[in-house]
């Protein structure tokens, strides 16, 4: 299963709505002003302004650190990529176009995202981080609706609140507006989703109902994404983004929301939970104890290929499931409990689980899948079987007294599988397969390669039949 953060282009309907908002309200509070104007911040004089950088400014472009002083400093950044820390006292900052890092520091301060950079076709696009710090602070992340003209493929990183160097556990709720723990801070409504990232200690973090990015950190976490198609990392910060401070991972508890939640988790004994809507739930390398469920949708419950699910127990819901768990060694052991629909599992194995020339065997009557390194996953209720490790593997299905179908999608070794009671669907690979449907009315096909089929009802791509 993929590692990317991806988010599909949110709907016309969607863009008019931001544009809607925008117009009857203030993009921001900062007043850029003609050169012989004073420049302000939240209707306050700048005593400290953020060298421009030198034309033409992009995204890209970095422009020198600056720290406040000890007092109540007002700074304003530039439409490039700032980086602020308004040290101690009560601070105002106003960071400007660009994904900017904003630290408030010690004291009550504010702090203003601004716009982001200009949206191009076929770019990502990068929020801003805003780190409030000790006191009680305003944090206003900013209007940023280029964000939602991005294509299927690109990555999209939000406005992040940020924790990670949080002396203490937090306590964040977007929907409300509130975020307790290191004081009392107040966050201005959000538009297009929100990003939290969350403090090395046992947090409470809950998200709203548009699509928000949620970074637990470690600790031992409550998480709830709510309405939106979320994405919710348990303990790590998925590709791309800035890493938080060495944290030890938690034994956390996750709730997607309503939505097609994304939600990655392991390193501990988590309960991993997609709800409602598609969701795709991934853990690596989990402690005994570990479950990840889905809900009443499609859901896709597993690992990412070739790397490891630990021990871990996958539980299906009501939709038609699909169950990916990755075998990498002997020390993997996983459940999987299939649903109410129509469950499919396809579990992916490292050389050393299953080596080219090994036999996998997965035995439907037993409920299991055994490779070199042993009996690594052990399932039930499932239907539909598949094999996503070493495409040059031997292997050998055989069927129990339900309609079962093996459906490859690539396999090189030859393929021995054999039906059971009901009405089979066996499929082979590219090798000189053998394929008995057994009892029941069964569909065989060979696919490539030169294919033996055995007691089959409809026959295809078979070229010796008996």
């Amino acid at each position: 299963m993929g590692h990317a953060a991806t988010r599909t282009t949110l709907t016309a309907l969607a863009v008019l709505a931001v544009l809607a908002v925008l117009a009857v309200t203030t993009v921001g509070p900062v007043a850029t002003s003609p050169a012989s104007a004073a420049v302000t911040c939240d209707g306050k004089a700048a005593t400290i302004v953020v060298p421009a950088p030198v034309e033409p400014i992009t995204d890209a472009t970095e422009t020198t650190a600056v720290t406040g002083t000890t007092g109540d400093d007002v700074i304003v950044g530039t439409d490039a990529r700032d980086t602020i820390d308004g040290g101690a006292g009560n601070d105002t900052i106003c960071a400007l176009g660009g994904d900017d890092t904003v630290r408030g520091g010690a004291g009550d301060d504010r702090l203003f995202g601004g716009l982001d950079g200009v949206y191009v076709a076929d770019d990502d696009f990068w929020g801003d981080v805003v780190v409030p710090g000790p006191g009680d602070d305003h944090v206003d992340l900013g209007h940023d609706p280029q964000g939602a003209d991005l294509w299927y493929g690109d990555s999209i990183y939000l406005d992040r609140l940020s924790f990670r160097d949080a002396a203490g556990p937090v306590t964040v709720d977007m929907a409300a507006g509130t975020a307790t723990g290191e004081g009392d801070d107040t966050i201005a409504p959000v538009v297009l989703g929100a990003g939290i990232e969350g403090s090395p200690h046992d947090d409470v973090l809950s998200g709203t109902d548009l699509d928000d990015q949620i970074d637990a950190g470690g600790g031992d976490d409550l998480v709830e994404g709510r309405g939106g198609d979320d994405l919710v990392e348990a303990d790590r910060l998925y590709s791309g983004m800035p890493s938080p401070p060495a944290a030890q991972p938690g034994d956390d508890v996750v709730h997607g929301g309503p939505g097609s939640d994304e939600v990655n988790g392991g390193h501990g004994v988590d309960e991993l939970h997609g709800d409602g809507g598609g969701d795709v739930v991934r853990v690596e390398d989990a402690e005994q104890g570990t479950r990840v469920l889905g809900g009443p949708g499609r859901d896709g419950l597993g690992s990412w290929s070739f790397r490891n699910s630990g021990r871990a127990t996958f539980v299906g819901g009501g939709g038609d499931d699909v169950f990916q768990p990755a075998i990498k060694g002997a020390g993997d052991k996983v459940v999987v409990r299939g649903g109410g629909g129509a469950d499919r599992i396809a579990p992916s194995g490292s050389l050393r689980a299953a080596p080219h020339g090994s036999r996998v065997t997965i035995d439907a009557r037993r409920g299991t899948y055994r490779m070199k390194v042993g009996t690594s996953v052990r399932f039930s209720s499932v239907t539909s079987f598949g094999w996503e490790g070493s495409t040059e593997t031997r292997l050998h299905f055989r069927g129990s007294g339900r309609a079962e179908a093996l459906a490859l999608t690539e396999q090189y070794g030859p393929v021995h599988a054999v039906g059971g009671g009901g009405a089979d669907r066996l499929e082979g690979g590219w090798g000189r397969d053998l394929l008995d449907g057994g009892a029941g009315r069964d569909t065989l096909d060979g696919d490539k390669g030169r294919d033996r089929c055995l007691r089959g009802e409809r026959l295809r791509d078979c070229e010796a039949r008996r």
